[in-house]
């Protein structure tokens, strides 16, 4: 066996460490197993087109618009090929906005106006960057606001079963809308946050409503002749299991899989349960980030390994680009931080640690990898294993603990012993 690469990543700075290091394995009390024996496959890694990433993006110069596609989607990069899209606004836009006039029962004013200033130019030069190769899914935030028992679009409130219809229809004017600008959207999910009132805009669903509707999308979808996937949820881990449970049996092939949140804590189990329970769903994470007061490197790095090694599929992060403020953003209190950041008075483009956190695994995942079986001897020491599709294996482990931790890593009859900092992570990569 031949080992490739060992780098190392603690406060979001990667290092290469010296291969001639490696010596065989000579002890059975702090091994890692990884295991020739195939999981799910990996869609890819991505972040959200908001209309507040695509206007800083037509803010820069020529210059920095190519760095920052060469940081996000570059083979030198971040490699992000796994992307969303806001079906009207988000609390990431510029103001609150559905992609139809108020009170109309026909959709003959739908139209995407307010996509086409900041958020198509940035999707289209993404996709002219990566040759077509990124796969987008959508999500709405909230219906119209008339559609609503509430009357608005932000703070919860719930779709009119009047409505599932027609709703369901300004889906298709959506997609439609994209194809037309040469934007092709794989899937959707059915509601942003399903489960939560929030100050921004915000809709509940609870199962039966989501499987209800899941009905007339689906309907819709294919009258219209649109391959179009649909997700469940959307929201937070906690209730991941409980969502799938009461919305895929229902639905049976009509739904694709479902989407999660990071918000609430790990809940890998609740991954897990779901891949066990329905293997035949994707499970995507369709939504993370931390706020601007928090640097948290140890959470992402430990939430990208356990979700992949749970069961999920691709892993979506927010906004692609924020201002050096985290947004623009409204009705909400306080920004968020972005892989790239922007300030708008020097044109220049920032990075933080999260940067490095998602190139460790994103730079080096391949599309159409599957998570290989794994095992090791410490909960302080987590580990994932996967085999890109060029059958080079990857071997990530991450300490979560205060010390340096010494350990064998085991494949099929190879062995190598190296060691992984107290708060840091490493990744071995090998070929046969």
């Amino acid at each position: 066996m031949k080992m490739l690469e060992h780098l190392g990543l603690c406060d979001g700075e990667i290092s290469s460490f010296n291969l001639s290091a490696f010596k065989p394995g000579d002890t059975e009390e702090t091994v890692v197993n990884i295991h020739d024996i195939e999981r799910q496959e990996i869609l890819g890694f991505g972040g959200a087109f908001t209309e507040a990433a695509g206007l800083c993006y037509s803010m820069m110069s020529e210059a920095n618009k190519k760095k920052a596609l060469d940081m996000l989607f570059g083979d030198d990069g971040l490699r992000y090929r796994f992307c969303r899209l806001c079906i009207g606004s988000s609390d990431f836009s510029i103001s609150e906005y559905s992609e139809v006039e108020e009170g109309d029962m026909t959709l003959e004013t739908f139209n995407i106006d307010q996509d086409l200033k900041y958020i198509i130019p940035f999707v289209k030069d993404a996709l002219a960057y990566t040759n077509n190769e990124i796969m987008l899914f959508a999500s709405p935030w909230s219906p119209p606001a008339y559609m609503k028992d509430t009357g608005v679009l932000k703070q919860g409130g719930k779709l009119k079963k009047e409505f599932y219809e027609l709703y369901a229809k300004y889906f298709v004017k959506f997609i439609e809308a994209y194809e037309t600008e040469g934007i092709h959207i794989s899937a959707v999910t059915i509601q942003n946050e399903a489960h939560a009132v929030q100050t921004w805009e915000s809709c509940l669903f609870e199962a039966e409503d989501e499987a209800e509707f899941c009905e007339k999308l689906y309907d819709a979808f294919t009258e219209a002749g649109l391959d179009v996937k649909i997700l469940c949820w959307d929201h937070n881990k906690e209730r991941l299991f409980e969502r799938a449970a009461a919305t895929f049996p229902k639905c049976g092939d009509k739904m694709w899989g479902i989407s999660y949140h990071w918000y609430s804590g790990e809940h890998y189990d609740e991954i897990r349960l779901v891949r066990e329970f329905f293997p035949d769903k994707v499970i995507i994470e369709g939504e993370f980030c931390r706020g601007l007061s928090s640097h948290g490197y140890m959470r992402y790095r430990d939430d990208i390994l356990g979700n992949l090694a749970a069961g999920t599929n691709a892993l979506c992060d927010w906004n692609l680009i924020l201002d050096d403020e985290g947004g623009p953003f409204h009705n909400r209190a306080f920004g968020c931080r972005a892989e790239l950041f922007y300030d708008r008075k020097k044109d220049e483009i920032k990075v933080h640690g999260f940067h490095s956190d998602m190139y460790f695994f994103s730079h080096y995942i391949d599309r159409g990898a599957r998570v290989l079986a794994s095992s090791s001897f410490s909960d302080h020491l987590k580990v994932l294993g996967v085999k890109n599709p060029d059958g080079k294996i990857l071997c990530y482990v991450n300490n979560m603990g205060p010390d340096r931790i010494k350990f064998v890593m085991r494949y099929k009859n190879y062995e190598y012993t190296t060691t992984v900092e107290g708060g840091a992570a490493a990744m071995l990569k090998f070929e046969e």
